[in-house]
């Protein structure tokens, strides 16, 4: 967005987030990866069986959130290297 024509003030914030889970509510959430949605049913199932028995009861997971926040340029904004619409 940095080198964006449509923004500026592009900023950068992060969110450290960790979350501890159960292992079935984080086959839960790999069950929304896309890697995993791809897979015929049995393999996924199969993947998500053998997942469970090498798990611990409690999964931690780091889920940082990076934001973006930013203005959009004015619509008559010109860049400097743009000639002027006449």
């Amino acid at each position: 967005m940095d080198g964006s024509e449509w923004f500026t003030d592009v900023q950068q914030a992060l969110i450290e987030w960790q979350v501890t889970m159960s292992t079935h509510d984080y086959i839960g959430y790999l069950s929304t990866v896309s890697a995993y949605l791809v897979l015929p049913l049995p393999e996924r199932q199969r993947a998500f069986s053998r997942i469970l028995r090498v798990l611990p009861d409690r999964v931690e997971m780091t889920a940082d959130i990076t934001l973006h926040p930013a203005r959009r340029r004015h619509p008559g904004h010109h860049l400097d290297h743009e000639a002027p619409h006449l």
